[in-house]
């Protein structure tokens, strides 16, 4: 044994420099080895539940549904603080890599309203100098549909003027929906937007916020601005394709003719080339496709196809699984509606350009819906893991960025006055009570979210241009 031991230490002698280097390799071996064996032994000691995707269903925000997947109680609270953090890091490395332009959005140009930006408009508020009553100002704090959330939260109505239902203050004040001052106010301010089409939200007659004693002179206040109206037909008591066929009879035997009334031909109609009425149906999910079918299809028992009914009809398309649904009902396209990015599979702005596509390859007009932010908790206060900030208009700038590179040559705005979610663009003016203080646009100003939507309109008409 002794020979090699000899030739051992002769070589190691002659070959220091390496074996110095093995063993700093050999020690810095361990020490990773240490650290990782550290902590997997922390996280064995300590560990933490599974966060999934949340699943979203069909929550309808602004009618107050109620249907949503549960989580766990241990795992509802955390998944929703995780879930906002998260989003809004994501809005904020998106707005840093968008090669956002130096934009002074005060000096815009005024162009004329383009007919391929929508607004959904609401014309359901109230007040006492005009109507004798209050109506929505004064909305109803609305039952938690959370039934493992044992937090307390407030009940009972708001009490206009200083408490209202909503998270922002409008600039025009509680103003009445019926007030020919405010329509007529509303109608300019659209149009120095550059928005093209008022999509008013529509209830029958009769029934509680149903627009029609007003809806003459809706129109009426449109066409001198240069707009033009467009049906959004709400998901009223028992609608279904029968009554729906009277209804859609009605608004175009009365309101059909007038200029403002915003029709469109439809997509690949070579046998009709007429300019059609356009309908927004929301929440149309809730019947099934085979039932609209019988009012869409040429071969349905209702068919509208190629009478005077026939119309361009839009579905709201909230599930992934609606794309399917919505060309086997015959709709003619689809849009998003919500403002809440990552909210549903419609909403999100990374599955635009997948939507995009399929409605291209399917003959189908693509609306998305962008939005200013949302924030609804002086309605829903239990709904706070929902709220999208507004960022000072980044929360926009991508959303509107988003449906530009989808692409798609129509995008619709939610909205210009939901006051109730805080997705509107409309005038918003500081205010604060002894218990409570409104958000507002700081420090840009009140017309900032106009002037906004006028630079990306603007930014939409010339790449339609080129």
């Amino acid at each position: 044994m002794a020979f090699p031991v000899r030739w051992c230490w002769i070589w190691l002698k002659r070959n220091w420099i390496v074996t110095f280097l093995s063993l700093v390799l050999l020690a810095l071996l361990f020490s990773i080895f240490s650290l990782k064996w550290s902590d997997v032994d922390s996280k064995v000691g300590n560990p933490k539940p599974a966060l999934s995707e949340v699943a979203v269903s069909r929550l309808s925000l602004s009618h107050g549904s109620k249907q949503t997947n549960k989580l766990s109680t241990n795992q509802s609270a955390n998944v929703g603080e995780i879930r906002a953090k998260m989003l809004r890091e994501k809005i904020q490395k998106i707005s840093q890599k968008v090669n956002k332009p130096q934009m002074s959005v005060d000096n815009v140009k005024i162009l004329e309203p383009n007919p391929h930006v929508h607004a959904f408009y609401y014309a359901w508020y109230g007040n006492v100098a005009v109507d004798g009553n209050w109506s929505h100002w004064n909305h109803l704090y609305l039952t938690n549909w959370k039934k493992e959330d044992k937090k307390v939260y407030p009940t009972g109505r708001h009490k206009p003027p200083d408490d209202i239902g909503s998270n922002f203050y409008p600039s025009l004040g509680c103003y009445s929906s019926r007030d020919p001052r405010i329509i007529d106010e509303h109608m300019r301010m659209m149009h120095q937007a550059g928005i093209g089409v008022v999509v008013l939200s529509w209830y029958p007659e009769g029934m509680t916020d149903s627009p029609e004693d007003i809806f003459p002179l809706m129109l009426d206040t449109a066409y001198r601005y240069g707009l033009k109206v467009a049906p959004h037909i709400e998901p009223y008591k028992n609608r279904n394709p029968i009554n729906l066929h009277q209804h859609l009879s009605h608004l175009i035997m009365k309101y059909g003719s007038h200029p403002a009334f915003y029709r469109l031909k439809r997509l690949h109609q070579r046998s009709d080339a007429r300019d059609l009425p356009v309908f927004y149906i929301y929440d149309s999910y809730l019947t099934p496709a085979a039932a609209w079918r019988e009012l869409l299809s040429a071969k349905g028992n209702l068919s509208i196809r190629g009478t005077h009914l026939d119309a361009v009809f839009l579905g709201l398309l909230v599930e992934m699984q609606h794309r399917y649904d919505i060309k086997k009902a015959h709709f003619d396209g689809f849009y998003t509606y919500f403002a809440t990015n990552g909210f549903t599979y419609g909403s999100t702005w990374k599955n635009w350009r997948s939507l995009s596509k399929f409605a291209h390859q399917n003959g189908l007009l693509f609306v998305p819906s962008v939005g200013p932010g949302y924030i609804d908790t002086q309605v829903r206060p239990w709904n706070i893991a929902n709220a999208r900030h507004r960022r000072h208009g980044k929360y926009y700038e991508v959303a509107w960025r988003s449906a530009l590179s989808a692409p798609t040559n129509y995008v619709s705005i939610t909205s210009f006055n939901e006051w109730h979610e805080g997705t509107q663009i409309e005038p918003a003016m500081p205010h604060q009570t002894e218990t409570f203080t409104y958000m507002d646009y700081k420090p840009a100003g009140t017309d900032f979210y106009l002037n906004l939507t006028r630079w990306y309109v603007n930014e939409m008409s010339k790449r339609k241009s080129t």
